[in-house]
């Protein structure tokens, strides 16, 4: 990550979410995303969408025949907070990305401390 208005360094370390999608191709999946979340790629295939920056991971527990079905998923969406959001902007639009997901046709599971939120 080149900007460094974003990452987990600061008062919003906690903030950060991973969603663990059930997609197998990484461009599709987050091109799908850009048109939902009405916004651009950007370099690396990154999206920036309100106080968030939304990076696609391989999720390292694929294959592991873990019993949760959803740690076995292909994909990793990370969402990090911008340096100095505030957490309602934060969740609110972590809520939105995952929304997103779900409407481009995607299952997806959040997790963070504030999943409840969403």
């Amino acid at each position: 990550m080149e900007d460094s208005t974003f990452g987990s360094a600061g008062a919003n370390a906690d903030l950060e979410c991973q969603i663990y999608v059930a997609a197998p191709s990484r461009d599709r999946l987050m091109e799908r995303l850009a048109v939902a979340l009405n916004v651009s790629l950007g370099p690396d295939r990154v999206i920036s969408y309100g106080c968030v920056e939304v990076e696609w991971e391989h999720n390292d527990y694929e294959g592991t025949g873990d019993p949760m079905d959803f740690l076995d998923w292909h994909s990793l969406l990370v969402c990090r907070s911008r340096r100095g959001a505030l957490a309602t902007a934060v969740v609110s639009d972590t809520a939105t990305v995952l929304e997103a997901v779900r409407e481009a046709g995607y299952r997806a599971v959040p997790v963070c401390v504030y999943e409840g939120l969403l």
